[in-house]
């Protein structure tokens, strides 16, 4: 099976047109741009994030620094000696507890008491834990933990604060420490530990439940996650419905171009057949002429001769010798043989110029009641020259069939399709058999062959436009797309039985009444 390399049905529709896949490689990448910049920003919101809460534990070391350095600048402070503020045992200072002159008992709060005072009042207020350390604390309880001896060592060699999120006891804390740098008024508590003007004496330490932060990042991270979403859904939703409309606009323009490609193809066949019908029609006439005069001069001849003869049997002696009777003896005999044969063979001229006259129609563009079997018979004398070479019987069963409204030229071009086809299936011997008949509401033509037949696939595609199952060069595939059309304009239909190696059967239905809309149509 070959379709011919000249024409094509429908334009080619490229693959990733046609198929759906490559969509998906534009919604996958659509889905890496919009993971990478989620992913992107939700790191931003966790940066974010911790940088707030490290800018709040810095603020928070910067308002305990500027609290120690006021307690500082001032010696310290004298507050009422109560539960809660108890003599500092570890500050060596005569003048730690004094009396007012009314019986008051006060007692000195140096940076480092005060520190610790607000960071126990901090602590039960907001949940932030501070506390001051050192590497030489005076008081014990301000030994370093593992985290902030790591840190205070990082001090020691330069550095200037450390965050990071550590576990604790009551799950993970954010933890942050900046170091306290020695003073000329730190000397007076801390000169006798050797500590000079500039050195890192030890520092603050600020932590806080992560837990708030994490939840107020997750948060973030939802509402990130939801508009991204959205976004992508949005975009992909509408990207997919303008590729789908755009890919059956594809689609629909090549169907258009395909039409309309089949359309012309058609339409040069019809003008061509119509072209060739009138050229028929013109030759048929102009023969006609001269037949008309030729077979008048041979009656007239054969009158002659008949009266030629008559006058020669009147006078025996003429002629006067033998040999001369004997070749009058000959011309009596083969006379009448010879005007009878001119006179069938111009019979049978006439016979085929009335068939290619009844074949090509074109003196009925019009509608009208015909005669089937009649142009059925005229079909045939045109398709004698498939059978050439071939020993095909044809065989014709033809029923009582009324005059069916059509156009009895396209309906002859229909019936020379079915059988010339029918020709093509038989190899060298066949059979071919043209049915008629009728029911209440439609008359049928039946072309029937013992040829090859044909196999599943090839049914499906025999009246597609420019299929062929015939060699390259030897068919273009229009016969039967045609004959298919001018049976639908008609409002018929075909069936079609066929059994590979058994033959094939085509069975053309037209209505008994011409279908409302087309009745009075030209060809």
């Amino acid at each position: 099976m070959t379709k011919h390399p000249m024409f094509t049905a429908t334009p080619p529709i490229p693959q990733f047109i046609r198929l759906r896949r490559w969509w998906v490689v534009l919604l996958l990448s659509w889905a890496a741009v919009v993971g990478v910049a989620m992913y992107r920003h939700m790191d931003h919101i966790r940066e974010q994030s911790i940088l707030v809460a490290q800018e709040g534990a810095r603020n928070m070391f910067r308002m305990v620094l500027l609290t120690r350095n006021w307690n500082a600048s001032h010696g310290g402070v004298y507050v009422p000696i109560t539960p809660r503020t108890p003599p500092n045992p570890y500050l060596e200072d005569p003048q730690r507890d004094v009396t007012t002159t009314n019986g008051l008992a006060l007692t000195k709060i140096n940076p480092a008491y005060m520190t610790r005072l607000i960071a126990e009042m901090a602590e039960m207020n907001t949940g932030a834990v501070f506390r001051l350390t050192s590497l030489h604390p005076i008081r014990p309880e301000n030994a370093p933990d593992a985290w902030e001896r790591h840190t205070l060592e990082l001090f020691e060699k330069g550095g200037k604060e450390n965050l990071s999120v550590e576990n604790g006891t009551q799950g993970q804390l954010l933890r942050y420490m900046a170091p306290l740098i020695v003073t000329a008024s730190c000397l007076e508590c801390h000169a006798k530990q050797g500590y000079r003007v500039g050195n890192v004496r030890g520092g603050i330490s600020v932590s806080q439940r992560y837990a708030p932060i994490e939840q107020a990042t997750a948060r973030g991270i939802a509402e990130v996650r939801l508009s991204y979403g959205g976004v992508f859904l949005l975009v992909a939703g509408l990207g997919w419905l303008v590729l789908e409309m755009l890919r059956r606009r594809w689609f629909e323009l090549i169907d258009k171009a395909g039409k309309l490609g089949l359309a012309q193809q058609q339409l040069l066949q019809a003008e061509k057949m119509a072209a060739v019908g009138q050229l028929a029609a013109g030759v048929a006439h102009e023969i006609n002429n001269p037949l008309s005069f030729v077979t008048s001069n041979l009656s007239v001849l054969k009158t002659y001769g008949d009266s030629l003869l008559a006058q020669l049997d009147a006078n025996p002696a003429i002629p006067a010798n033998d040999a001369d009777r004997a070749q009058l003896a000959n011309i009596r005999q083969d006379l009448p043989e010879l005007l009878q044969e001119s006179q069938d063979g111009l019979l049978r001229i006439r016979t085929i110029v009335a068939q290619l006259k009844d074949f090509s129609q074109v003196d009925k563009t019009q509608w009208q009641p015909t005669d089937l079997q009649a142009g059925i018979e005229s079909t045939v004398g045109m398709a004698q020259h498939a059978f050439q070479g071939k020993q095909i019987e044809l065989v014709r069963e033809f029923g009582t069939l009324p005059l069916v409204p059509c156009m009895a030229g396209r309906i002859n071009q229909v019936v020379l399709a079915l059988l010339l086809n029918a020709a093509q299936a038989i190899t060298r011997q066949g059979c071919i058999t043209i049915r008629t008949g009728c029911d209440d509401t439609q008359a049928w033509i039946e072309v029937a062959d013992n040829g090859c037949g044909m196999r599943p696939e090839v049914m499906r595609r025999m009246f597609d436009p420019f299929f062929t199952t015939r060699p390259v060069g030897k068919g273009t595939g229009l016969g039967l797309s045609v004959a298919h059309d001018v049976v639908v304009a008609h409002g018929g239909h075909m069936d079609v039985t066929s059994t590979p190696g058994q033959g094939t059967t085509v069975r053309v239905w037209l209505p008994l009444q011409a279908t409302s809309g087309i009745t009075g149509q030209t060809s």
